[in-house]
């Protein structure tokens, strides 16, 4: 989830539940609620570095502890207990709640790093969602245009500023999410149940889209292909929305197997959703490019890597290296 949404997701949340907190401590909770997308400073070092840290270290629970015990030590010079006591449970909630959110998404979070490394993803919420922002925007946005009113006939409310309109929102935002998830689920039911190119599917997977929470860009795995279909999935009725495009695998050779085995092939299967592997023949040996079709499925291409593995002419491993897709494209 983009840091927009979850600022403002972070911010709804304590007007909804922590409404007497002064200005300072709703700062510290909307970074709390922000602060773990600094894992994608990553991407600046390299696509290995990326590949490693990207939702992992600040995407876990460990991290909101020590979230929870930085907020500790900072309110401690708060004059009340009570206020201490709020301050370290907000910030834990906003930081909890950012990990919710992006359990959403299709990137990989792993909660409970670095003592086990379970892999976990809905996709059910694109990386950048526009109508949940909608909704949290209006759900603090509205409340403010109703204060300005009631304060110009004179009409003051005794309720915590904001409060009533973030918890509507705050519920509305639930419901969206229940909604993408049922729609989700019907679509990975229609995918299992036909076969597509004549074959029974292996595996499949449903990718939201940017714009629409009813279009789902899926993938099937098959014995010989990767099969790419965009579905249309409204209540209980799932269709197609476009043809499919059949991606063939490539033959089980001796070659393959050697550049399956690299360093960065290994690294890059470990993440990715549904890899694709495409060969290359040169005159001095080979190359193997391996990508992972979800990034094409979801058109999310910005920071999409690539495994690519040089081979000579014995089929042995001569460098692997992961890539940004991009660069790659470029050269």
């Amino acid at each position: 989830m983009d840091p927009l949404t979850h600022g403002v997701a972070s911010f709804a949340l304590q007007r909804a539940f922590f409404p007497r907190l002064p200005w300072r401590i709703v700062v510290v909770i909307i970074g709390a609620g922000v602060v773990a997308d600094v894992d994608s400073l990553s991407a600046a070092l390299s696509p290995t570095k990326y590949l490693q840290w990207h939702r992992s270290a600040t995407h876990s629970l460990l991290f909101v502890f020590i979230l929870a015990t930085a907020a500790f030590l900072f309110a401690r010079f708060a004059k009340s207990e009570t206020m201490r006591g709020l301050t370290v449970v907000a910030v834990a909630t906003a930081s909890l709640l950012h990990l919710f959110l992006d359990i959403f998404q299709c990137d990989f979070l792993t909660p409970f790093w670095p003592v086990t490394h379970p892999r976990v993803a809905l996709d059910v919420l694109p990386s950048i969602e526009p109508w949940l922002l909608t909704i949290l925007v209006s759900a603090i946005a509205f409340p403010e245009l109703f204060r300005l009113v009631s304060d110009e006939i004179g009409a003051r409310s005794k309720q915590p500023r904001g409060r009533n309109g973030a918890i509507v929102g705050l519920t509305l935002a639930l419901l969206y999410l229940g909604l993408r998830a049922l729609l989700h689920a019907n679509t990975i039911a229609s995918l299992e149940a036909h076969t597509i190119a004549g074959e029974t599917p292996h595996r499949v997977g449903a990718f939201p889209d940017s714009t629409s929470p009813f279009i789902w860009h899926s993938i099937v795995e098959t014995e010989s292909a990767l099969n790419l279909v965009n579905m249309r999935s409204m209540g209980g009725e799932v269709s197609y929305a476009s043809s499919v495009t059949t991606l063939h695998k490539p033959e089980l050779s001796p070659m393959l197997a050697a550049a399956q085995g690299s360093d960065a092939a290994v690294a890059f299967v470990r993440v990715a959703r549904f890899p694709k592997a495409t060969v290359q023949a040169r005159t001095e040996g080979s190359i193997v490019e391996i990508q992972d079709l979800r990034d094409q499925a979801s058109e999310e291409k910005s920071r999409s890597i690539l495994a690519e593995i040089k081979l000579d002419k014995n089929s042995r491993v001569v460098s692997s290296e992961l890539l940004w897709l991009n660069s790659a494209n470029a050269r």
